[in-house]
């Protein structure tokens, strides 16, 4: 992550901490920053120096002024002001982070062959919250690949309880056994 994105990301959350709301701006950010992964091309809009600085700040204006906080949309407006909207998406990353950590989240990775149903969700959170000490966030993947089973990376560790890994260990030690 770039030092610019952890200085603006960082003032950012700290107004939005100091104000009360922390909860509210991260909601929106993440909204945003969604928004803007699923429309690449908007950001090149904001970012292109083709388009005058008061029409893309205009453009902000007319596409979130009434649907976010002030405090989100001036900080988009800053971006462009400050001509460095291309960093915008690791902003709200740096936020993000900064949000999980101080209310002791934590975002687990969770690769199953099917969706799990809220059973076992329920079950996963509970297991893996006594494993990191924090609340965990589920961000689901499905891979029908993994057959059965699933992969959980949190904190940088993989758990891997998939029948494609037990498979690949039982190749493994076969192969060694030959």
């Amino acid at each position: 992550m770039t030092g610019l994105a952890r200085e603006y990301g960082e003032g950012l959350y700290e107004l939005a901490r100091d104000e009360n709301l922390a909860q509210l701006i991260h909601e929106q950010i993440m909204d945003v920053r969604e928004l803007l992964r699923q429309e690449p091309m908007f950001v090149k809009l904001l970012c292109s120096r083709a388009v005058e600085r008061d029409q893309r700040l205009k453009i902000i204006d007319d596409t979130f002024v009434n649907h976010v906080h002030p405090y989100v949309s001036n900080f988009m407006k800053l971006m462009v002001e400050k001509e460095r909207f291309d960093a915008f998406l690791l902003c709200c990353d740096w936020f993000h982070q900064r949000f999980n950590d101080e209310m002791g989240i934590v975002e687990a990775a969770v690769t199953s062959a099917v969706p799990l149903n809220e059973d076992e969700r329920a079950a996963l959170r509970v297991k893996l919250s006594k494993l990191s000490g924090r609340q965990v966030t589920l961000i689901e993947t499905v891979d029908p690949s993994v057959i059965g089973g699933v992969r959980v990376e949190m904190d940088g560790k993989r758990y891997d309880n998939t029948i494609q890994d037990r498979l690949g260990r039982l190749k493994q030690s076969l192969t060694q056994a030959l």
